[in-house]
């Protein structure tokens, strides 16, 4: 099933000393989460694995939300044991939500995550993760074309809530 269509957006790479990833850090999530990634992991991603940081901004320059893509190996048993891209965290900003920015940032990310496939920089599938109580993005992702991959929801040892990961196909094998 394709996804909606993209609302224009704007992406723009950040690093996590710029003032942009301070005021993405302090938005109101409801889910402390999304603060505790942003504050903790993107930073360490961001430092030791090039995690790649885009904030993006609507016609009106307003930065609507934010998306993240790291290569890493977080779910190598999903791809014989490569490098894959994998979504540690997307969001949109609060006061923004339900008016089609998640798909647009979401789109955006699997274009850059097919990107690194065709340049064989890591595996063609793209994975991320999702708690079951997010069952918005879950409709998001399976709307966006992702599967399933965990036959069962697995508890987040931090968190202690359950999660699934999912993926994408973001390239084609070379024939």
């Amino acid at each position: 099933m394709a996804g909606r269509p993209s609302i224009p957006l704007q992406p723009c790479l950040i690093r996590t000393d710029s003032t942009d990833y301070e005021e993405i850090s302090h938005w109101p999530f409801a889910d402390p989460f999304v603060t505790r990634m942003l504050h903790h992991d993107i930073r360490q991603r961001a430092l030791l694995s090039n995690c790649r940081i885009w904030i993006y901004r609507d016609p009106e320059n307003r930065c609507v939300g934010f998306g993240t893509l790291d290569v890493c190996s977080d779910y190598e048993q999903y791809t014989s044991g490569q490098p894959h891209p994998y979504i540690p965290l997307l969001a949109v900003n609060p006061t923004l939500r339900s008016l089609g920015y998640g798909s647009s940032i979401l789109n955006h990310l699997i274009d850059e995550a097919a990107v690194l496939a065709r340049s064989e920089l890591s595996h063609e599938f793209l994975l991320l993760d999702v708690y079951l109580s997010s069952e918005r993005a879950i409709k998001l992702y399976d709307e966006q074309g992702f599967v399933r991959i965990t036959p069962d929801p697995v508890e987040d040892p931090i968190e202690g809530k359950p999660f699934i990961v999912m993926a994408k196909r973001v390239a084609v094998a070379n024939e």
